[in-house]
């Protein structure tokens, strides 16, 4: 049996950019769900994380969307407990994990469920 490495790029965040903080719930990402919104020469860098759900699941956090799935995996597939399924995660200070390049960050799940995201992080612009 092989094991799935998802990448993590924890890396310094930039100084400047726009802070961004997201808080929002669906009753169904089981066909993928848009948590920020790609912006062409920026890259999204997530510093903390808190996923809630009412139905057993897992869920994967990533770059890009795609027939249903994260594109690009960087957290899970998280295993959510049916009626107490938590999941949080905090960068160390100073730091983000930084998503793909002009690609949005989103969420997709096994399951239909009621599902609660807050992301927080930030946007900024790409430097050559």
């Amino acid at each position: 049996m092989a094991i799935t490495d998802n990448t993590y790029p924890i890396v310094n965040l930039p100084h400047e950019g726009v802070d961004v903080f997201k808080s929002m719930s669906s009753e169904d990402v089981s066909g993928g769900e848009t948590i920020l919104a790609a912006v062409a020469g920026k890259s999204h860098y997530i510093t903390e994380l808190q996923v809630r759900a009412d139905a057993a699941m897992d869920v994967t956090l990533g770059s890009g969307l795609a027939a249903a799935a994260v594109v690009t995996p960087h957290i899970g597939p998280i295993a959510l407990a049916a009626a107490s399924g938590f999941f949080y995660w905090k960068a160390p200070p100073g730091k983000g994990l930084k998503c793909t390049s002009g690609t949005l960050f989103g969420i997709d799940a096994s399951a239909a469920g009621t599902i609660w995201i807050d992301a927080r992080g930030k946007t900024c612009v790409d430097k050559l």
